[in-house]
């Protein structure tokens, strides 16, 4: 569909992971209203500007692919300039490990680019990083791909589930329009899911495109695993909850239920911060990408606020791309709209 005359079209995931190499160890990104919810920058999308600048950082070390990362979220980013420290922990001939600082707030010009009395910590991250191509070592199956679990979920025609936007199985998620304008991040993302009840009791399985058209890179990955629907949630809900919610009102007279309901009908007021992410990347993309991956995410508990959730990526042979974990909450959108004070970042 053609844009409207003077809209322009967001930017892509390629322009908006741009890194500027500043000196040996330091580096900048501008992060992007585009892949915001509120006025925080997704945390996968910001995780993934700091894979960027690892790669670089490694380049000429043959390392160009992570192979395990995890992140801390202890303040709120902001759409703008960020920069970017990397400590070099261990550089090793096969792998190498990385700390990783994302500064914002009271940034330099100049060496040493942050103010250490201004300056905050937005992101900290532990990384290492290997070649997925010419790693060495064994392979055998394990007695999990011959579990249900494992099965993939398949789509007969993907080109037929684009064009039209359902088949028997998915449907494409519509984001509302208020949440297209408050977390733009979400609209960046085709996400397909159950056309009627999850295909298991408490877990999201979907298939996904980037709604550019743009090909899903290794580069995308930490985007990927912290990218959901608007209404996960309700998808992770037990099976006796999920029929209360979607009963009629007059069959759901539980207090309890009535404030679940209550807020799920305001989910344009929640927001799921993100406070600790981990991913293992288990092998490679094709070096021009693909256009779809299947994730399953489930979460074991949702309790007093807080949650964890579990995400597997395959590509559509079911080959195993990225493992995720993450500890998240639930909190009330005003706390990732205000422009000051200290947060979390987004999911």
């Amino acid at each position: 569909m053609a844009s409207d005359k003077g809209v322009s079209a967001p930017p892509s995931f390629f322009e908006a992971t741009k890194i500027e190499q500043l000196s040996s160890h330091a580096y900048q990104v501008n992060l992007s209203k585009a892949f915001s919810v509120g006025t925080v920058p997704n945390g996968g999308y910001t995780s993934a500007c700091m894979l960027a600048a690892a790669k670089i950082h490694l380049g000429s070390r043959d390392q160009p692919d992570t192979l395990t990362a995890h992140f801390e979220f202890p303040n709120r980013a902001s759409i703008g300039s960020a920069i970017l420290i990397i400590e070099d922990v261990k550089l090793g001939q096969q792998i190498s490990t990385l700390h990783l600082t994302l500064w914002q707030v009271g940034l330099l010009s100049q060496a040493p680019w942050v103010d250490q009395f201004v300056s905050r910590r937005v992101v900290l991250a532990y990384t290492t990083h290997t070649n997925l191509r010419t790693f060495p070592g064994i392979s055998m199956p394990t007695g999990y791909e011959v579990t249900q679990a494992a099965e993939l979920p398949s789509v007969s025609d993907f080109e037929a589930l684009k064009t039209n936007g359902a088949d028997e199985v998915w449907v494409k998620s519509e984001l509302p329009k208020l949440y297209a304008t408050m977390m733009p991040s979400l609209a960046n993302w085709q996400f397909y899911i159950p056309r009627k009840e999850p295909l298991s009791p408490g877990v999201l399985d979907m298939w996904i495109r980037l709604t550019s058209g743009e090909p899903i890179t290794q580069s995308t990955l930490a985007y990927v695993v912290d990218s959901f629907p608007y209404n996960i949630h309700t998808f992770l809900a037990a099976p006796a909850l999920r029929e209360l919610l979607n009963a009629p009102p007059e069959r759901s007279d539980d207090s309890d239920v009535k404030e679940i309901r209550g807020k799920d009908q305001r989910r344009s007021e929640m927001w799921f911060p993100t406070v600790v992410m981990n991913m293992e990347v288990k092998m490679t993309l094709p070096d021009e990408g693909i256009e779809w991956l299947a994730v399953r995410v489930s979460s074991k508990q949702i309790k007093d606020g807080k949650f964890d959730l579990e995400v597997l990526v395959r590509d559509a042979n079911g080959d195993i791309i990225t493992l995720s974990h993450h500890v998240a909450m639930i909190l009330n959108i005003v706390r990732n709209t205000r422009k000051k004070g200290k947060s979390k970042a987004s999911l």
